[in-house]
């Protein structure tokens, strides 16, 4: 009995480090909205950010906050919560001008510009959301990206348990028609698959917070 016990401790603390060692993300406290995230930044200068509720219920239906920020040189930036680009929630982001960014919720069925997606939806929060002459931010509130599928095919949740693989992608070309949130755009020019520690992204009194952005 106590050779399983340590053979259990033992088990535990290589899984741990072994997720510290695999996670590519790191631990963001913004100074602007008081979240504590974790956060990304690709090759190409754009920084994925993530904060979730330090409750988790069951199911794993919660609101996370999705926060991007990409040279306004970008045509767009895309993230993907289920680690791929069909059949989970995404977000784009693109600068429309010189003082307004655009996120918009859309779903993949197939390799084309995805439509939107009724079952995700963002709200975009003042604080956090700005645009100068070299950067745009987006900070936004999601409902809907925490879990989803259909009893058909199942359902995929995000558990801060387990290390968890996103997706993002970029396009120095910009979107067809930057006023239109529903605007088509073209293809990737890059995309990446970075491993999250979501569980370093929570936070106490999430739902207050996020109310007084």
């Amino acid at each position: 009995m106590q050779l399983l016990q340590s053979v259990a401790r033992v088990a535990a603390i290589l899984g741990l480090a072994r997720r510290q060692f695999d996670a590519d993300s790191s631990v963001y406290e913004d100074p602007e909205t008081g979240l504590t995230f974790s956060s990304y930044t690709s090759d190409r200068g754009i920084i994925y950010r993530i904060a979730i509720p330090d409750y988790i219920p069951e199911p794993k239906v919660y609101d996370t906050v999705l926060q991007i920020v990409a040279p306004t040189d970008v045509g767009w930036a895309g993230w993907a919560w289920g680690g791929h680009m069909t059949y989970n929630p995404l977000a784009v982001a693109w600068a429309n001008g010189t003082n307004n960014v655009v996120l918009s919720s859309r779903i993949a069925y197939g390799y084309f510009s995805p439509p939107e997606n009724p079952d995700a939806h963002y709200t975009v929060l003042k604080t956090g959301t700005h645009i100068n002459a070299t950067h745009f931010q987006v900070t936004a509130k999601c409902t809907g990206c925490s879990r989803w599928g259909d009893d058909d095919m199942g359902y995929t949740e995000l558990d801060p348990a387990y290390d968890t693989t996103m997706a993002y992608a970029y396009s120095n070309t910009p979107v067809d028609t930057p006023g239109d949130e529903t605007s088509t755009f073209s293809i990737h020019d890059s995309l990446g698959h970075p491993i999250y520690d979501l569980a370093a992204a929570k936070n106490a009194d999430f739902a207050a917070k996020v109310a007084n952005l």
